[in-house]
């Protein structure tokens, strides 16, 4: 059997839709002169199974899936998912026995037909790039439950939302909190009686106290928190406060009144954050904020404690301190690696509280160790206070007054 007869005799088989036809054909002669022909009545189109005459319909799944979940968009992208063999492996048969090396197959048919009622109807905006949800139609060959129209009775839509980011400033004004959520150390998240089966070492951490407000508010899932650095838990933020992003995922509002979201905070945290200067940022953003600290710089306040008392001559050799070698210090080293880090001091103001307590200012570089730049951490950090004085010193109070990051 010639090539040519067993595709005459595979066309018999075969009856196409005007839309499935026309994506092989683009010239109306060539479609008159198809060796597949139109389906009439009484049939289903061999590739498609006459879904794309009834893209009507899959336009009222996704309107319906949209009311149904109160999802709120501008932006967003249509995917199609085929799990159907039949579909796939027809039109795979037809395009070789046509000739058609195209890339227009069914999936690129129903995303731009479908995109195009949205648009139309909901007034919403195509984005390819950086869509605020994504529309998934999903199409099998077993038909779903819940599907209200028998025409598509195998096609189903999930609508997933790409999270929103709001950067802000925040301020923690107590100590014994930290920044982000913190896995207890005894059942290492689970839950258990030590942490009150919260599976968290901290009742509230900064992130937390956050999250409680802004994810009824967006309907959101979860949260996750970009910061510009970090403070020990025993370490207030104070001045303007440190630079964060926060990122809400899966959320179905994505437009909230930030002013209020900051009012609810601030009222709630029980005086023990607030933040303030909230706006809506681009996902590149939050990259630039955890990757800043390097970049910025930072103000802190310290208070340190010497074994023997201090001199004035002590004291002028503090105030001279610049370049610091900083090895990673021994109580982060388990998460951090092992290098030597270099940093500069831009200036130390110190002031004194009694013989052997002192009160330093310490602008300086992003990234530097203030606790192990007064005690030294076994001659990690050098030159150090303790270093330069030859007495012992441990900070035993430390704040930061501000955290100033480039635009």
């Amino acid at each position: 059997m010639t090539e040519k007869e067993y595709n005459t005799r595979q066309t018999q088989n075969y009856a196409l839709c005007p839309k499935c036809l026309s994506r092989i054909y683009r010239n109306p002669k060539d479609r008159d002169n198809s060796i597949i022909p139109l389906i009439n009545n009484t049939q289903k189109c061999s590739i498609c199974n006459n879904l794309l005459l009834n893209e009507d319909k899959i336009f009222k799944l996704i309107l319906k899936k949209i009311k149904m979940l109160k999802i709120e968009f501008d932006t967003f992208l249509i995917a199609t998912q085929i799990n159907n063999q039949t579909i796939t492996k027809n039109q795979k048969e037809i395009y070789k026995i046509t000739n058609y090396h195209g890339n227009n197959d069914i999936k690129h048919q129903i995303r731009r037909d479908i995109s195009r009622l949205i648009e139309e109807k909901l007034g919403k905006t195509y984005d390819y790039k950086n869509p605020e949800v994504v529309i998934m139609v999903k199409i099998r060959k077993k038909p779903y439950k819940h599907n209200p129209y028998p025409e598509i009775s195998n096609v189903n839509i999930f609508i997933d939302s790409n999270p929103i980011f709001i950067e802000g400033k925040y301020r923690k004004l107590v100590r014994g909190i930290p920044q982000t959520k913190w896995p207890c150390t005894q059942c290492k998240g689970k839950g258990c009686e030590a942490c009150d089966y919260t599976g968290q070492q901290y009742k509230d951490t900064v992130e937390d106290l956050i999250s409680r407000e802004i994810l009824p508010m967006t309907n959101g899932n979860t949260t996750k928190f970009h910061g510009s650095g970090r403070e020990d838990i025993d370490v207030r933020m104070l001045g303007e406060g440190r630079p964060f992003v926060i990122e809400v995922k899966h959320p179905f509002k994505r437009k909230i009144d930030l002013k209020f979201l900051r009012v609810l905070v601030n009222s709630h945290s029980d005086g023990k954050i607030e933040i303030n200067d909230l706006k809506y940022v681009t996902k590149e953003r939050k990259a630039s904020i955890k990757n800043s600290s390097v970049e910025s710089y930072k103000i802190y306040s310290a208070i340190a404690e010497f074994e023997n008392g201090v001199t004035s001559k002590d004291i002028y050799n503090i105030e001279k301190l610049k370049t610091i070698d900083q090895r990673t210090p021994i109580r982060v080293e388990h998460r951090r690696a092992d290098l030597i880090r270099t940093r500069e001091i831009k200036n130390i103001e110190v002031e004194r509280i009694n013989s052997k307590k002192l009160h330093l200012i310490i602008k300086c570089q992003g990234g530097l160790y203030i606790k192990e730049l007064i005690s030294g951490d076994n001659n990690r950090t050098k030159p150090s206070v303790s270093s330069i004085t030859n007495n012992q010193a441990e900070c035993t109070q430390l704040d930061v007054l501000k955290v100033h990051i480039p635009e």
